[in-house]
């Protein structure tokens, strides 16, 4: 065992079980307190696998489905969080192609036309990106100016990081996260006190409960997906560093508010 510890809430409920398939064999961790699920360290990719598997990435906007699911993911996350002051953005994870920093720039500029912003249709009607903008820049509150919208990547975009913001967005990259509570400090420290940080990741499903459950699972079949959360999970990993849980915006978005700088305590 590579460590005693749950890399989630802390716990030391941990068991090992093996994953074997006819490509590879790998081995996690359970936790029996969180029900969280991590890869061993010995299975992770090297910096170089995982960079050349990320440069492979191809979601853009131009793929009019993926531009859905980002602005479903806007939408959900801002109709869950209260009114704040809304001065800047920070993409965390923003990955090969900034699709979401691109979408968000796309909406802040068409709210600041002269044109009236108006909603023509129904979102499950939209048909073009133009008017996925046009729903969004209606139905979302004023975006900052393209200058305080960006992002931070650690492969991409690793100087990113240029201040603390009042709003983090971690979409689809969580899963990632070989060490959970690290990943977590680092949305906290790019977020100002009292702002905001949505996660979207996909949870474990209350319904996956043994080990043949996990290895049916397509999600865990991304070789660089080696964290698995669950709600508790989750919660657990923002209290450590001082991100206050306050629940779900949707099905898989999982909302924080950054309360006082709290030491790290991984």
């Amino acid at each position: 065992m590579l460590f005693s510890r749950c890399k989630f809430c802390g716990r030391e409920d941990i068991s090992s079980f093996l994953i074997v398939t006819r490509k590879r064999s790998c081995e996690y961790f359970r936790c029996s307190f969180c029900n969280a699920i991590s890869l061993s360290d010995k299975d992770f990719l090297s910096r170089s696998q995982q960079l050349q598997r990320y440069s492979h990435h191809n979601n853009t906007l131009e793929d009019l489905g993926y531009a859905k699911c980002l602005g479903e993911f806007l939408l959900n996350t801002f109709a869950a969080l209260p009114p704040f002051q809304l001065s800047g953005i920070l993409d965390y994870g923003s990955g090969p192609n900034p699709a979401l920093i691109q979408l968000l720039e796309s909406v802040s500029k068409r709210q600041r036309q002269e044109k009236t912003v108006e909603k023509s249709v129904l979102w499950q009607e939209i048909q073009s990106l133009e008017s996925c903008v046009e729903y969004l820049a209606q139905m979302l509150p004023v975006l900052p100016e393209k200058a305080f919208i960006g992002g931070w990547d650690p492969f991409f975009a690793p100087d990113g990081k240029k201040g603390l913001v009042p709003l983090v967005l971690c979409l689809e990259v969580a899963e990632h996260f070989e060490q959970p509570w690290e990943g977590f400090a680092g949305l906290a420290d790019c977020c100002c006190t009292g702002g905001f940080v949505a996660v979207g990741t996909l949870p474990i499903p209350d319904e996956m409960v043994t080990t043949e459950d996990f290895k049916k699972w397509w999600y865990k079949d991304d070789r660089t997906h080696v964290s698995f959360y669950t709600e508790r999970a989750i919660e657990a990993c923002g209290k450590t560093c001082g991100l206050e849980y306050l629940g779900k915006a949707s099905s898989r978005i999982f909302l924080f508010k950054k309360q006082e700088d709290a030491p790290f305590k991984g």
